[in-house]
């Protein structure tokens, strides 16, 4: 009988455990852990070997990684100078700096890698050659007449030796780069020659006789020799013996042009290039800056401010400069200050040229800034006709609010806006009917705007201050509630009793109302005050004050402005006494 091999004909399938293999046996098979698992009595799985932590065959310049099934062995010491590691080795091996241009050798070294380093090997030239001191190229040298090229440079040809230059009664002189024939017996030194006439050993003008090899170049007669001079903006070479360009622009950088032109090398001179925005001075050396404003090269449509080398368009206010940097755009303040959820003026907002006007609701008068407006006291110029009525100044307008008593009440003599008791309706003053009936009524009232500022920095705004009757031995007890609330369209949010806060004043006998939320208008809002007294414990009476709250529709007023910039509260600040 032969035995079937499960696992040759199903493979690891016939595992269902993660991180197993089969493993085929004589009749059957068996489901074992993988290479680097171990089996988990209590997990009933395979579980992955941490060779880390039992000790992995790791370098000590490595650190082990624990893999699923196995580890690996990472670098972690760096590889040091002239050395990188390789990624896929996890091996240092050398890095050659002279193919990855890492050397400082320059330009008259060829580069030789070594191992962790390199090394720089001076270049050398052929016999007919000439190295250039800044490129380190290899040229072939061309000399002048009178020389021939000799370790890479110009030398001397001493003709006296090489050919039969001179008579039979003359001897012959080498010069540089020439000869000269003399009288034989000569006792003069070289360069000089003896005067017939005096004795004298004479000076020899070679660059008068031509006895030079300056060819086109300037020669200059020496005591007992000549020199030659190169032309202005050329320097001699003493390995070639030519003239050479100098380069001025190199030899003298950041000197011979100011710093604001580009040096450009000509054969025997030199250019002054200005950049842009300035103009080449009469030295041709030096820029100065050009006035595109005077010059009129700016074009600014309305003003132009001159800087070094440019210009600057600015434009007057209420314009600001348009993409060409040129011209003038006028600033819609108008749409600006709205985009930004602000309001410019309190009334409409109009755009013109370069600024703005504001028009102001009725009700209020243009201030002579042009922007703010200030509330009409109607009041004061126009007033109510019925004498009984009290006029009272709102935002923007005014009320004429007639004082009806209500029963058992008559008009106070003295205050339009105050309702006293009857005495002839309330004969026993200690009485409970006459104890729970206010001693008298007033109103008081006051216009806000709407949306006035309520921040951290100022929690709340005083709207009244009253004082109640001055008394030792009375105790007095302040109470606060909203009697009605009217807004003029659904629209607006109506004011609460938490918008109000009720605090003791600097007295015993009186209180603050304050506002500790916006609020938003137009609404009419009636708050009841009420003052309780209490003797040695006894409730003796109270009075009432109707505390009327009239929220303008708009925001900015003068009173509003002047809030939003100094934070005070004076002007919306009422005191009264009961």
């Amino acid at each position: 009988m032969t035995d079937i091999d499960e696992c040759f004909e199903f493979g690891d399938e016939m595992c269902l455990e993660p991180n197993t293999q089969c493993l085929n046996s004589a009749g059957s098979f068996q489901c074992v852990c993988k290479m680097g698992f171990y089996w988990s009595h209590a997990g009933q799985v395979c579980v992955d070997i941490d060779e880390c932590l039992i000790g992995a065959d790791c370098l000590e310049s490595q650190r082990c990684l624990n893999t699923p099934g196995s580890y690996k062995c990472i670098r972690t010491l760096t590889c040091g100078t002239g050395y990188a590691l390789d990624s896929e080795t996890d091996q240092c091996v050398d890095v050659d700096e002279c193919n990855l241009g890492s050397h400082d050798c320059g330009a008259l070294y060829h580069c030789r890698n070594t191992q962790g380093s390199y090394r720089c090997d001076a270049k050398t030239c052929g016999p007919s050659e000439i190295m250039n001191p800044k490129t380190g190229e290899c040229t072939s040298v061309n000399c002048p007449s009178g020389y021939e090229v000799k370790n890479g440079s110009c030398a001397d040809i001493d003709e006296c030796k090489t050919l039969r230059r001179c008579g039979f009664y003359e001897e012959c002189i080498n010069l540089p780069g020439s000869y000269r024939c003399q009288e034989k017996g000569n006792l003069c030194a070289s360069g000089f020659r003896m005067d017939k006439e005096s004795g004298f050993c004479l000076d020899v003008d070679e660059c008068s006789t031509g006895e030079h090899s300056c060819n086109d170049l300037q020669c200059i007669n020496l005591p007992g020799s000549f020199k030659c001079r190169c032309s202005a903006g050329f320097e001699f070479n003493e390995t070639t013996k030519l003239c050479e360009d100098v380069d001025e622009c190199l030899k003298f950088k950041g000197h011979i042009c100011s710093q604001h032109a580009t040096c450009e090398n000509t054969i025997g001179s030199f250019i002054c290039h200005c950049n842009k925005g300035y103009q080449l001075a009469p030295d041709g050396r030096h820029c100065d800056d050009i006035d595109e404003c005077e010059t009129g090269q700016a074009r600014c449509q309305q003003r132009c401010v001159n800087t070094p080398g440019s210009y600057q368009c600015v434009c007057n206010r209420g314009y600001q400069l348009g993409l060409d940097e040129r011209t003038c755009e006028d600033i819609d303040e108008c749409s600006t200050w709205a985009r930004s959820g602000q309001e410019l003026c309190m009334g409409s907002c109009i755009n013109t040229p370069g600024s703005f006007k504001c028009t102001c609701p009725l009700g209020y008068a243009l201030l002579d800034d042009n922007i703010t407006c200030k509330d009409i006291d109607e009041c004061a110029s126009t007033g109510c006709p019925d004498p009984n009525s009290v006029c009272v100044n709102t935002l923007g307008g005014y009320r004429c609010q007639k004082i009806e008593c209500p029963d058992k009440y008559v008009p106070d003599k003295h205050y339009k806006n105050r309702c006293v008791r009857d005495g002839s309706q309330c004969v026993d003053a200690l009485s409970d009917e006459c104890k729970n009936s206010p001693v008298h009524i007033s109103w008081q009232h006051i216009s806000i705007p709407k949306q006035v500022n309520i921040s951290s920095q100022r929690t709340s705004i005083t709207l009244f201050s009253m004082k109640g009757p001055s008394s030792s031995k009375a105790n007095m007890q302040f109470e606060l509630r909203i009697v009605d609330v009217v807004p003029e369209s659904s629209s607006v949010n109506p004011a609460v009793r938490e918008n109000f806060l009720l605090q003791k004043g600097d007295d015993r006998n009186s209180a603050i109302i304050a506002l500790r939320d916006s609020l938003d208008g137009p609404q009419e809002v009636i708050l009841e005050l009420t003052l309780r007294l209490t003797t040695n414990g006894h409730f003796t009476g109270k009075y009432v004050a109707n505390l009327v709250v009239y929220v303008s529709p708009y925001k900015h007023t003068q009173t509003h402005r002047h809030l939003t910039k100094h934070h005070h509260h004076h002007h919306l600040h009422k005191s009264f006494h009961f």
